[in-house]
């Protein structure tokens, strides 16, 4: 049965515009069908025959998040000099979180929501943190004195230094939204850039090809 002429593609957005809210201000735990379809000015049938429910809706949510961050990611500048592209990528990322502050706390800060979903898979595979990967591979790559090799003895290096970077970002942003740096705006932006380019290189080099291996019992150790 054909969903209802009402129920379309304006609808379906709203309901994710403010399942979004909803989440980022007071958490997963507190989305329901009635309180989304309240806000959206919309029945609690409507959520139902969009989403099929309250799981579906709030995992929808998350995915949306997720897919705008990536497309903002995709977009930024590139250049064709890994350490230049390096940084314009970390520049899209502050900037997709200051312009979708409710977005980025659904991905990343809010227990049961994007990234902490149930459903979601390993963050080191969301299409976000492989962007971040491969920009980090190229870099190392450009830097490296003998072959380097991201995808096999190289692979650990990599996944290192794309946390470290992932992790100075994501400090500095969740910060910054949440009002706790103490510069004005403007200030802010220079400040970033020069955090980006002074420690943005150390934790690239932190974790030298092969620093990572196999321990006796398996476990990974540095």
């Amino acid at each position: 049965m054909p969903r209802p002429r009402s129920h379309d593609d304006t609808l379906r957005e709203r309901l994710l515009e403010e399942a979004t809210r909803a989440v980022a201000d007071d958490g997963a735990a507190a989305l329901t069908v009635r309180d989304a379809a309240a806000r959206a000015g919309t029945s609690s049938s409507a959520v139902y025959a969009l989403f099929g429910g309250r799981d579906a809706l709030l995992q929808a949510v998350g995915d949306r998040a997720a897919a705008r961050f990536a497309a903002r990611l995709r977009d930024a500048p590139a250049t064709g000099e890994p350490g230049a592209d390096l940084l314009a990528l970390g520049v899209a990322y502050r900037r997709f979180a200051l312009d979708e502050p409710q977005a980025y706390r659904v991905m990343f800060a809010r227990p049961g929501a994007g990234a902490r979903h149930p459903a979601s898979g390993p963050v080191d595979e969301a299409p976000t943190f492989v962007v971040l990967r491969d920009a980090a591979a190229r870099a190392l790559a450009a830097s490296a004195a003998a072959p380097f090799d991201p995808d096999g003895a190289d692979r650990d290096a990599v996944a290192a230094a794309a946390t470290g970077l992932w992790a100075l970002t994501h400090g500095w942003v969740m910060l910054e939204i949440d009002g706790l740096l103490p510069w004005p705006p403007h200030e802010r932006d220079v400040r970033y850039v020069a955090a980006l380019r002074g420690a943005g290189p150390g934790l690239l080099r932190g974790t030298p090809p092969g620093a990572v291996r196999d321990g006796p019992d398996g476990a990974r150790t540095p």
